[in-house]
């Protein structure tokens, strides 16, 4: 049988990407070119000419494939992603897979068509499937959800620290008990979520009495909370994982009873991108999707043009703001550690 790029990757213990850059004749760090070449030579791998065309193509165009358009989180990181690309008269096209896999495949077929120069992506899912892209050559850059695996360059924000911030907040201001509502089941929920439980835990004065779980859009926060009213949960605050659930909750907790969102204590992801949004104890947990866009940008760069490896790990750290009495305001308050 004729051997394919990812047997040359696994005969040389490296990823597909890394073969490709060799067979394209791209800088690679010596050692694992020579394993690549050795590798090659051995079973005899012969590259594809398709896969080169589309390697060496200079493409002025960029993908960035995101679960959530409407969510301000990606619209700020395409604003970072093109500040990279703008001088270097390079374009992003978008495209919202509303965490959709099909509508992401043929997203990544687009890319792939298109002979794209980059492709930056908040993967659907862990079952999120590169390989025909970093066989074709093309830098990949995987941003706010991370895969497994650790096969490409992946900047997200700290969510476990992010998490343990809004536990520490919430029993710092005397908060007893919270819910939490939480995304579906990816790496960037269930972090925020398993650093809020950790620390609460270790913090001992705050209990967490119940979990909800939704869609990361407004319909199942207010969902979510309606289901923790109508069944008459005790709490005093509330931790929401993704911006648009807290509108939800928020909303849903106006609906039920007009005025009690101001004596919980309320704290999400984000919430100083939700225009209007108040509480008298009311917080939030910042990322910086802007950097994220950037540093994504430089990264296709240098996979590009200087023949960096892929499979670099970057997580910023979040910060916390509380919002003073003008509402329209936030002030920010103190930093996780790193």
């Amino acid at each position: 049988m004729t051997a394919t790029i990812y047997d040359v990757a696994r005969h040389a213990g490296v990823s597909a990407a890394t073969v490709s850059r060799v067979v394209n004749g791209l800088k690679v760090r010596e050692d694992l070119a020579e394993r690549v070449k050795a590798s090659v030579a051995q079973l005899g791998y012969r590259p594809s000419r398709t896969a080169q065309r589309m390697r060496t193509s200079a493409s002025h165009l960029w993908a960035l494939i995101v679960p959530d358009f409407e969510n301000t989180f990606f619209t700020r990181l395409a604003r970072g992603l093109e500040q990279v690309c703008r001088p270097r008269d390079t374009c992003v096209f978008i495209g919202s897979s509303d965490d959709d896999p099909e509508k992401e495949r043929h997203y990544l077929d687009v890319a792939l068509a298109e002979r794209v120069g980059g492709v930056v992506i908040a993967p659907s899912s862990d079952a999120t499937d590169l390989t025909k892209v970093a066989e074709a050559g093309i830098p990949v850059v995987i941003v706010d959800r991370a895969l497994p695996g650790n096969a490409y360059d992946t900047i997200l924000t700290n969510n476990l620290s992010g998490g343990a911030l809004a536990a520490g907040h919430l029993e710092t201001l005397g908060f007893r008990k919270a819910v939490c509502i939480a995304g579906p089941l990816n790496p960037t929920s269930d972090a925020r979520l398993q650093g809020f439980v950790e620390a609460a835990k270790q913090k001992q004065g705050l209990d967490i009495v119940r979990i909800e779980h939704a869609n990361n859009r407004v319909d199942g926060g207010y969902l979510a909370m309606r289901r923790i009213l109508e069944e008459r949960t005790a709490f005093d605050s509330l931790f929401v994982t993704n911006n648009l659930m807290a509108v939800g909750s928020i909303k849903a907790l106006e609906d039920a009873a007009p005025g009690r969102k101001d004596d919980i204590g309320i704290i999400g992801f984000d919430l100083k991108e939700i225009p209007f949004l108040s509480g008298r104890h009311m917080a939030s947990i910042d990322q910086d999707p802007h950097e994220i866009g950037r540093i994504a940008g430089e990264r296709i760069l240098e996979q590009r043009q200087d023949g960096s490896s892929p499979g670099c790990w970057i997580e910023l750290p979040p910060t916390l703001a509380t919002f003073d009495a003008n509402p329209s305001l936030i002030v920010p308050r103190y930093s996780s550690a790193t």
